[in-house]
């Protein structure tokens, strides 16, 4: 007994001496909604030292958020929890339409010895100001709204001048429609962009859809896009409903051939967008997609017979499955400037409307019609189109 407890001894008293200097984490952004459904939703956010992290949630029926322990929900990999800066949990079990509170932790962990040793936990404020809220997805909604900015490029004036009121209009979630930075080199340089502002102003509690454009392809940390903004599909491409809607989610890949210089032999997106493509025609025959009276499409850039290699081949590999599906509208930008594509223009059989990198799309979906007002950045209408819904 005294061996063991001999060898017990360090282990005991490095994990107290351990405890003294464990890391108190912070919040340092977000967090963010992503990868909302009509029963979960994912919350991200980025702590200032590695830390496990997790999501409280409490109805939204006027109790205090401290009136019962609330449910907890954790990010978890292979029976442990996730350490690290960038937390990642998904809160499941839901009911449509329906509106929830909730607060964050994280709390810092010192797991370079034996036995991991945890920090204080600190958490979003629930005490002093109200806590988070956010509304599930509703497929029994009679319509819905949305607003789509897109080609920011860390123009941190354009984006907060386009989206500083976007709480007051009645928006349902929050489309980021690609290239909302020029290059993806850290988390610090993406929140710097236009990420920290995107918190600060209606994250926290309106859904964003990131429609992923060419320039988050580029970068040592864009392979953190997936992290950054998670999918229901684990892909960049999948689907979704909300309101009489259903909405495609595209990815464009890059914008030339993958042998251009300028991708150093690290491009293999013409490979990515025939899987893609393969997995657009099963998806425009599922039940999901089907049963919805309105079919809207979000693709960065947009399909050309006549531009760059990517938007030739969106055009050769998309565009007959959306012709045949039937779509009413797609949403793309990447051009800097505003187009609209009649139906029938250029093989397409649904109107594309292309917003500016200084314009927002301000959307109200019916049953029988797609409403678009763009609207510049002094929050004048520019142009106005109504899309007559197909009959189905």
């Amino acid at each position: 007994m005294k061996r063991i407890f001999a060898l017990l001894l360090p282990l005991v008293f490095s994990a107290v001496t351990a405890a003294a200097q464990a890391p108190t984490a912070h919040t340092a952004c977000g967090p963010w909604v992503v990868s909302m459904t009509e029963d979960a939703f994912t919350v991200v956010w980025i702590s200032t030292e590695r830390s496990i992290g997790w999501v409280e949630t409490a109805p939204d029926d006027g109790t205090s958020f401290y009136a019962e322990e609330r449910p907890a929900y954790y990010e978890d990999s292979f029976g442990r929890h996730v350490v690290s800066r960038l937390h990642r949990v998904r809160v499941e079990g839901l009911k449509p339409g329906t509106t929830y509170r909730y607060r964050i932790y994280q709390q810092g962990v010192d797991d370079s010895g034996v036995i991991p040793v945890l920090g204080r936990a600190t958490g979003s404020d629930v005490y002093s100001r109200e806590p988070y809220k956010v509304r599930t997805f509703d497929t029994a909604a009679t319509e819905c709204r949305f607003s789509v900015v897109n080609d920011i490029h860390g123009n941190d004036s354009v984006f907060k001048a386009l989206t500083a009121d976007v709480t007051k209009r009645n928006v349902d979630f929050m489309v980021f429609n690609g290239d909302m930075s020029s290059i993806m080199t850290s988390h610090e340089q993406i929140q710097r962009d236009y990420l920290a502002r995107a918190v600060e102003l209606f994250a926290t509690e309106m859904p964003l859809v990131f429609v992923r454009g060419n320039h988050e392809t580029r970068g040592v940390a864009s392979s953190e896009f997936p992290n950054l903004y998670p999918t229901p599909s684990g892909e960049p491409y999948y689907m979704f409903r909300h309101g009489p809607a259903v909405f495609l989610v595209l990815d464009c890949g890059e914008d030339k051939p993958d042998s251009d210089i300028e991708y150093g032999g690290l491009a293999a997106f013409d490979a990515h967008r025939e899987r893609e493509a393969e997995w657009l025609r099963q998806a425009v025959q599922s039940d999901t997609f089907r049963s919805a009276a309105v079919r809207i499409v979000f693709l960065h850039v947009p399909p050309e017979t006549d531009g760059w290699h990517g938007s030739r081949e969106i055009m050769r590999l998309f565009v007959p499955i959306l012709n045949e599906a039937g779509v009413d509208i797609m949403f793309s930008g990447h051009l800097h400037l505003y187009d609209y594509v009649e139906r029938g223009e250029r093989g397409n059989d649904f109107p594309v409307l292309v917003n500016s990198n200084e314009e927002r799309l301000d959307v109200e979906v019916t049953p029988s019609r797609v409403a678009v007002d763009v609207v510049d950045t002094t929050g004048k209408v520019t142009h106005r189109h109504e899309v007559a819904v197909k009959r189905r």
